[in-house]
């Protein structure tokens, strides 16, 4: 169901590019001055967004996801944490001990820890973890409660339920929707070769300029010999 919006020309919030705005912007680009395409804009945007959420830049990384463990439970899925059936991209998981120390959980196939779990049944504090079915698996069994924080990035950011609500998507990735939302509405509504070309380029562009700058912000400035 289209989320209704009403676009009255430019419309900035603190600076900040806002939904409403994105539209105009399309609506403006394609020539839409009757409002005709807006419903299939707003379908075009959420589409890009489902498409962009499964790459990694600066601003949907996160080490925010925490959640205890429960004695005699190694499967954790959304009543643990609802974005757990969501995650993306793992890129590290961490357990806090008894006495506050952080230590890093290896991360194991699905396979091998069926096989581990299956063979000892082993519990105390957990070393390993895997994701498999939408759910976070540990070894050995926690014999308690254990906080986990896991390193994300990409992870989707909180549905979207209106387009009035900041989103980082539009305040950060505002150039990169833009584009792809014109892609796809030139290929299945306008039909239109040429446009979708254009805006498929532009959409590259956008994506290397996000890129770079994500790899800029986390970069060490330090050259690491490799072994090989």
């Amino acid at each position: 169901m289209a989320i209704t919006v009403v676009t009255s020309g430019p419309n900035f919030i603190g600076g900040d590019y806002t939904f409403p705005q994105l539209i105009a912007d399309i609506s403006r680009d394609i020539d839409d001055t009757t409002g005709e395409y807006t419903a299939d804009i707003q379908r075009a945007i959420m589409a890009s967004i489902r498409y962009c959420e499964r790459e990694t830049y600066y601003f949907n990384e996160t080490r925010d996801v925490t959640f205890n463990t429960v004695g005699g439970q190694q499967w954790y899925g959304v009543a643990a944490h609802e974005q757990i059936p969501r995650l993306v991209t793992i890129q590290a998981a961490f357990r806090e001990d008894h006495a506050g120390n952080v230590v890093d959980l290896r991360r194991e196939t699905p396979e091998n820890m069926e096989r581990v779990s299956d063979r000892t049944g082993a519990t105390g504090e957990p070393v390993a973890f895997t994701y498999f079915d939408q759910q976070l698996r540990f070894y050995p069994v926690p014999d308690g409660a254990y906080k986990i924080r896991l390193q994300l990035g990409a992870y989707r950011l909180a549905p979207l339920t209106s387009f009035e609500v900041p989103n980082a998507w539009v305040t950060e990735g505002y150039d990169l929707i833009k584009a792809r939302a014109k892609y796809i509405l030139a290929k299945d509504t306008l039909k239109d070769p040429q446009v979708a070309t254009e805006a498929l380029s532009d959409y590259q562009d956008q994506h290397k300029v996000l890129k770079r700058e994500t790899t800029s912000r986390s970069a060490q400035g330090v050259i690491r010999a490799t072994a090989f």
